[in-house]
């Protein structure tokens, strides 16, 4: 596994691949599947399953037994997706890089820990990235369609 790509998760990534009946999991399935059999070395920040339950149950309204026995599960059963915790320097880097690039730093810490973990690519399905990731020379993964895309807004406000 060391010579392995690796590639960073992000919190929309993580969370769409566990809920079945949101709009994009069969497309975040597949890519997420591929770094579980060792396609790649999915890279996640270490408090990501915490903000994936929160994303899961407040935002979408999933159940909060069956999305934490659902995390709890992927972290206890897969040994493939590496957790990275930031250090200080790559803090500071997402910081530096939200002032550089002109947005927020919740989105460029994923930019700065890719960085710090020599990763290859964000896989996210945020189209915001596509530029950030252009400007510090990763690979963009977003592997939803546009058509999609577009009913994710939707689907959060059926629930």
């Amino acid at each position: 596994m060391v010579n392995k790509e690796k590639k960073v998760l992000d919190v929309n990534t993580l969370a769409i691949f566990f809920v079945e009946d949101h709009p994009g999991n069969q497309y975040v399935s597949s890519v997420v599947e591929e770094g579980l059999m060792g396609a790649f070395i999915p890279l996640i920040m270490d408090i990501l399953p915490v903000r994936v339950y929160w994303v899961m149950t407040k935002k979408w309204g999933c159940a909060k037994k069956e999305s934490a026995e659902a995390i709890k599960h992927f972290v206890k059963e897969y040994d493939r997706p590496q957790y990275c915790c930031l250090s200080r320097q790559t803090i500071t880097e997402s910081f530096k890089l939200a002032e550089e690039l002109k947005h927020d730093v919740f989105d460029c810490v994923y930019l700065a820990l890719a960085l710090q973990e020599g990763a290859s690519a964000v896989i996210t399905t945020d189209t915001d990235f596509e530029r950030l990731c252009k400007r510090v020379n990763l690979n963009y993964i977003n592997p939803v369609p546009t058509d999609i895309l577009k009913r994710f807004k939707e689907w959060n406000q059926n629930l």
